[in-house]
C-alpha cells in the first residue's frame, strides 16, 4: 500500500499535494514532527527543527505516523542519564501529537553508535503510549551488514533504498541512486532480515556544490535546470553513464538556492528520473519485504515538483509487489 513522507517543517499540503494522494488512494503519511542533533560548539544535544501543524484536517483523514529524526552525533558518547532525558523528551513532544499507532525513529547509526542509539529505542519504546508500533529506518549498508550494525529493538523497520552513493565524492555518479550502487548491497545480504520491513523510495534531487575540491555545500531541489543549461553561467562535463550525475562548473558568480556560487565552483547534480525509479522498483523486488510493506514515497512535498504523476506512482507500486 503507497505512504509519502511529509519532511517540511511546516505541515500544510498544497492542493496539487492533496490531490495526488487521492488519485493514488493513499492513507499513510509519515510526518516529521522533530529535528534533533548536537550543537557543533556546546556540545548540548537540542531541537533545530519542530514541526508547525497549519493544516490538520489532513492530519485527522490519514492514517499519521509521527517521525523523529536524530544525527548520529547525538549517539557519540552519550550518558545513560542523557540518553534516558533523550526518550522522556520526545515521548512528551509525540503526545502532542497523538493519537498514533506508530512512532518512527530515522537515525543512520554506526557500529560505535549501535549500543548507545539501541538503548534510546528501548527507553523510548517504555515512554511511548501503550501497544504503539515502534518502526526505525534502515540503511542499505546497515541491511547488508547486520551483523557489524545489529538490528534495532522495534517493531519495523524502514528500508531507505535510495542514497547510494558517495556524497563528498565529486563523481559522475548519481549520488541519490545508481543500480549498481544498490545492487552492491543487495550481493551478499542476508536473505532474511530480522525485521518486517517497508521500502522508501526517492523522488527527491539535489546539488552538491564542490569548492576547490571539498564539498562545500548540499542544494535540496526542485533546482532550476532549464535556467542552469541556458543561462550561460555554467559549463556542463558530460557523462556517458547510462543514469548519471550531471557536473557543471560555475563560469559566472551567480547564486543558486539562496546560495552565491563563484566562478570555478563545480556543481553534481542528482535526481530521479521516472526511468531510474521504475529500475530502483524491480531491483527492489530482490529486497526481503514484509508481505504486508508499505511503499513510502519521500516525499509528498516536491513529488508534483519533480514532475512524477499518479499514473508513474501506481505504476512504481505494481512493479515492487508483482
Amino acid at each position: 500500500m503507497p505512504a509519502f513522507y511529509c519532511w517540511e517543517t511546516v505541515f500544510n499540503p498544497d492542493t496539487a499535494s492533496v490531490a495526488l494522494l487521492d488519485s493514488m488512494n493513499c492513507n499513510t503519511l509519515y510526518i516529521k514532527i522533530l529535528d534533533i542533533g548536537k550543537n557543533a560548539s556546546s556540545g548540548i544535544i537540542e531541537p533545530y527543527a519542530r514541526l508547525e501543524l497549519r493544516d490538520s484536517s489532513l492530519w485527522r483523514s490519514r492514517e499519521v505516523i509521527p517521525c523523529v529524526f536524530i544525527t548520529n552525533e547525538v549517539f557519540d558518547a552519550i550518558s545513560l542519564e542523557k540518553n534516558e532525558w533523550l526518550a522522556v523528551k520526545i515521548a512528551s513532544v509525540a503526545r502532542d501529537f497523538a493519537p498514533f499507532q506508530e512512532f518512527q525513529v530515522d537515525c543512520d547509526w554506526t557500529a560505535g553508535t549501535r549500543q548507545s542509539y539501541f538503548l534510546f529505542l528501548k527507553n523510548l519504546r517504555k515512554k511511548l503510549p501503550e501497544h504503539t508500533i515502534l518502526s526505525a529506518t534502515i540503511r542499505l549498508h546497515q541491511y547488508k551488514f547486520p551483523q557489524k550494525t545489529g538490528v534495532p529493538p522495534v517493531n519495523r523497520g524502514m528500508l531507505m533504498c535510495y542514497n547510494t552513493g558517495d556524497v563528498d565524492e565529486e563523481s559522475k555518479r548519481n549520488s541519490i541512486f545508481h543500480p549498481e550502487d544498490c545492487r552492491k548491497y543487495l550481493e551478499g545480504a542476508p536473505k532474511q532480515y530480522a525485521l518486517p520491513l517497508d521500502l522508501a523510495l526517492p523522488l527527491f534531487s539535489w546539488a552538491q556544490v564542490f569548492r576547490e575540491g571539498e564539498l562545500w555545500k548540499i542544494i535540496p531541489g526542485p533546482l532550476p535546470m532549464a535556467e542552469i543549461r541556458s543561462g550561460g553561467k555554467y559549463r556542463e562535463h558530460p557523462s556517458l553513464d547510462p543514469f548519471p550525475a550531471q557536473l557543471w562548473e560555475v563560469q559566472e558568480g551567480t547564486f543558486l538556492g539562496g546560495h552565491y556560487l563563484r566562478p570555478g565552483d563545480r556543481l553534481r547534480v542528482s535526481a530521479v528520473s521516472a526511468k531510474l525509479l521504475m529500475e530502483s522498483a524491480r531491483l527492489a523486488r530482490q529486497l526481503d519485504l514484509a508481505e504486508d510493506a508499505r511503499l513510502a514515497f519521500f516525499h509528498l512535498g516536491i513529488a508534483n515538483k519533480e514532475h512524477f504523476s499518479a499514473q508513474q506512482l501506481d505504476q512504481v507500486c505494481k512493479i515492487v509487489r508483482n
